[in-house]
């Protein structure tokens, strides 16, 4: 895959997480799903390349928070595929169509600081989950069965 193909693939997946409505979505609800559709985390440069075309196509709308909105025809274009396969499987489907329309791309930056602060959440949550996860496992249950009883006992 080219980095045009990439930067496209991005772009899709970042559209496959937004919707449209009065709530933008923020960094630091994007990123978990990001990391669900690709089992990874964007970069920065990822996720401000992604951004920036789709503002710049008019498919989303950025604001001073860096949250985003798909736009009409964003919707639309995310619509299109929906329910046809997988979560999974709808950014490479939303890439397809985004390969054979003109993009741009808008001039904007995403500070360092605004994105590490997001992944910064996302990973300490994640952390925070994995720990709760692990206390409950680790608890002793009344109900279980305990292997080192002798039945009668």
């Amino acid at each position: 895959m080219d980095r045009r193909e990439m930067d496209i693939f991005d772009a899709a997946t970042l559209m496959t997480l937004l919707h449209r409505g009065k709530r933008p979505s923020t960094l630091r609800t994007l990123l978990p799903g990001w990391d669900m559709l690709q089992v990874n985390v964007p970069s920065r440069e990822q996720m401000e390349t992604a951004m920036s075309i789709l503002v710049g196509s008019g498919l989303a709308e950025l604001d001073s928070s860096w949250g985003m909105l798909l736009t009409e025809e964003g919707e639309q274009v995310r619509r299109s595929v929906k329910g046809r396969q997988g979560m999974r499987m709808i950014p490479s489907a939303i890439s397809e169509i985004l390969a054979g329309r003109e993009l741009s791309r808008a001039p904007l930056t995403l500070p360092q600081a605004v994105f590490d602060a997001a992944r910064e959440d996302y990973y300490n949550a994640a952390r925070r989950t994995a720990e709760r996860t692990q206390k409950r496992r680790s608890r002793h249950r009344w109900w279980w069965p305990d292997p080192f009883r002798h039945p009668g006992q």
